[in-house]
């Protein structure tokens, strides 16, 4: 069970906003127990898993073969091909689950953007099949690198549109959104007329109005002031569902994600979790560094 219930400690733990101390102490064990269970070092005892289950809020058969629920598997990516001019993606093989938080990480052109993308559905791929457990239209949205705005409505319009082609309209709730986002001051101004950190801000509000099983950022912060940067990030805490964010912001990768994806020579070179990283006293940055700009180590 070792490599399914590793995972969804981590992910379950993080979903409670506990430490790893916190956890620790908690359980009455010490926090290297709590890391080697992460890290799939070690198994804790009967007892032990059924004090996991009552402190982290799920039944004992979630916390131990939770990946294993087909409701849980939301995107099953198998051997996925793209090329252009030139081969960009050369055999993906990925799962992605309900609750995964997910740096995905590389190189400028690795492919980051082709393969959300391709799990949008903006491009077909080559080769390869993706198996979706969810609908693709209704449970998924997405917020592009280049923002899809209408400029010739103003910033209300726009978001009562999407709204309407959502099917979550409400006066209230979308005068609560715009106040939420800071951008009340410009809700009647036309979208061409933002600057770039308020189009950023009202993407990213067109991109949260309805509920989703799988949300797409894609450099989501780039051209944000830093207060609309720190408003993010905020906020992304609070989003349900799996996320799967494009970002550089190694700072906060630390803080709000579960696992990262390093996407190299076409492939996903590593696949781990954010706290087996921290288990060897690296930062993010660090670690990239080590795997995209170095040499692997043992």
């Amino acid at each position: 069970m070792t490599n399914i219930f590793s995972h969804q400690l981590i992910t379950l733990r993080r979903r409670k906003n506990l430490s790893q101390n916190d956890l620790a102490r908690k359980l009455y064990v010490s926090r290297q127990s709590i890391s080697k269970w992460e890290n799939g070092e070690a198994e804790p005892g009967i007892d032990k898993l059924i004090n996991l289950s009552e402190v982290l809020g799920v039944d004992l058969d979630f916390l131990i073969l939770g990946k294993e629920k087909l409701n849980d598997l939301i995107i099953k990516i198998s051997g996925l091909k793209k090329a252009f001019s030139q081969p960009v993606l050369q055999g993906i093989n990925l799962n992605i689950y309900g609750k995964d938080r997910i740096a995905l990480l590389g190189s400028n052109g690795a492919g980051k953007s082709t393969l959300a993308k391709i799990i949008y559905g903006e491009i077909e791929a080559d080769s390869g099949h993706i198996e979706n457990h969810i609908n693709i239209r209704n449970d998924l949205n997405v917020m592009t690198q280049n923002d899809v705005l209408m400029g010739d409505l103003t910033v209300i319009e726009h978001v009562q549109l999407t709204a309407l082609i959502d099917k979550v309209y409400s006066r209230t709730f979308i005068e609560q959104m715009i106040r939420k986002f800071r951008l009340e001051k410009q809700k009647n101004t036309y979208v061409s007329k933002l600057s770039g950190g308020q189009k950023r801000r009202l993407a990213l509000l067109l991109a949260l109005l309805r509920e989703s099983k799988l949300l797409l950022l894609d450099e989501p912060t780039v051209g944000m002031d830093l207060s609309s940067i720190d408003f993010f990030w905020r906020y992304l805490d609070h989003v349900g569902g799996c996320v799967i964010t494009i970002t550089h912001d190694f700072n906060q990768i630390d803080k709000y994600f579960s696992r990262v994806l390093l996407l190299k020579d076409g492939k996903i070179a590593q696949d781990i979790s954010v706290d087996k990283i921290h288990s060897h006293n690296q930062t993010i940055e660090q670690w990239y560094r080590q795997y995209n700009d170095g040499e692997e180590q043992a």
